[in-house]
């Protein structure tokens, strides 16, 4: 019991002297003090100084979080017009895709009518043809009739029988109708002429507007051959978050971004998430390459790829592989988008 208060008295408890006045001629004043008091004393000066550093710290880091808010809202607003503008002229594209599909159809119904047409104009000349005598059993009696005319006379059987009053008339009436019906002839050739005529302006502008979708078609695809090869030529660059130039690094959606922007002439938003919402949806059986592959986690579109045909695709694809190409399925896609408009 002695040891411990002595201990206590020499080794817990600390003696300390305090001049109160250095220049006073007064004594100093002593005191003693345990050790564990001081001990609070320096752990909670330790405590309030960290506690000022991280307060002066987070109201750094809330200043340029605030900042960063700011410029984000700006972009945001920004990004909105130019979408607001993209759709209006996809808007505008596919109506006029539809106006001239409709024209298509429009001028393939008429090209079928005027064939009709023509089908009837040459089964109506046929007719009048053996009207008049053209094909063979016809001639012979057209025959006979200018034989009977020439020699003003008719023979039946052994027995030539002088033409009369009737006869005369019957003439007559014969050559108006073989007129009238000649004239018929002439009209219905006439027509049917300016009917081939409007037949082949119709297929000479079907051919042209098949010829214009066929290069239409062939371009677009070069677009996508181009968009593949120009992805494909920054494979192991640089995987850069928050990057938008795969020369010096980039996310997967400022990649995508980059590419369809540059070389295939399609304006996307920055985030993987808001890409996923432009475009048409297409099936992996539809997909063709320059279609977006994404990928999602927890229900959130997180990540983006560019499809390059053969079931594989070419993505930013994290810090320690970059730029890479990888299987399609690797991860299971969400959603594969068509934002090429073909």
């Amino acid at each position: 019991m002695m040891k411990w208060k002595r201990f206590k008295r020499e080794r817990i408890s600390l003696n300390y002297t305090v001049m109160l006045l250095p220049h006073s001629q007064k004594k100093p004043i002593h005191f003693k003090t345990p050790v564990w008091t001081f001990g609070l004393i320096f752990l909670g000066i330790l405590a309030l100084s960290g506690t000022c550093l991280f307060f002066a710290g987070s109201r750094h880091q809330l200043k340029e979080v605030q900042s960063e808010k700011e410029q984000l809202e700006r972009e945001w607003i920004l990004l909105a017009v130019e979408k607001e503008m993209a759709d209006e002229e996809n808007e505008s594209l596919r109506q006029a895709r539809e106006q001239q599909e409709q024209e298509l159809k429009q001028l393939e119904e008429r090209t079928r009518d005027t064939i009709r047409e023509l089908e009837e104009l040459v089964e109506r000349e046929n007719q009048i043809r053996q009207e008049l005598g053209l094909d063979p059993s016809a001639s012979e009696d057209s025959s006979e009739d200018e034989e009977g005319s020439e020699t003003d006379s008719v023979r039946t059987a052994d027995t030539e029988i002088p033409l009369g009053a009737e006869s005369s008339i019957s003439h007559t009436e014969r050559t108006m109708s073989f007129l009238a019906i000649q004239k018929e002839l002439s009209n219905l050739q006439n027509s049917l002429s300016q009917m081939s005529g409007q037949y082949d302006g119709y297929l000479n502008t079907i051919e042209e507007k098949k010829e214009a979708e066929a290069a239409e078609i062939a371009r677009r695809e070069a677009v996508r051959r181009t968009v593949v090869t120009s992805a494909l030529q920054f494979v192991g660059n640089p995987y850069v978050y928050g990057g938008n130039d795969p020369h010096t690094g980039a996310d997967c959606s400022g990649f995508t971004r980059y590419i369809l922007s540059h070389y295939g002439g399609v304006y996307l938003n920055r985030t993987a998430a808001s890409q996923s919402s432009q475009g048409r949806a297409v099936s992996a059986d539809e997909a063709r390459p320059g279609d977006l592959v994404f990928y999602s986690s927890g229900g959130h579109v997180n990540h983006v790829a560019i499809y390059i045909g053969d079931g594989r695709v070419v993505h930013a694809s994290n810090e320690r592989t970059g730029i890479t190409t990888s299987d399609m399925y690797y991860r299971t896609p969400s959603k594969i988008i068509n934002v090429l408009g073909d």
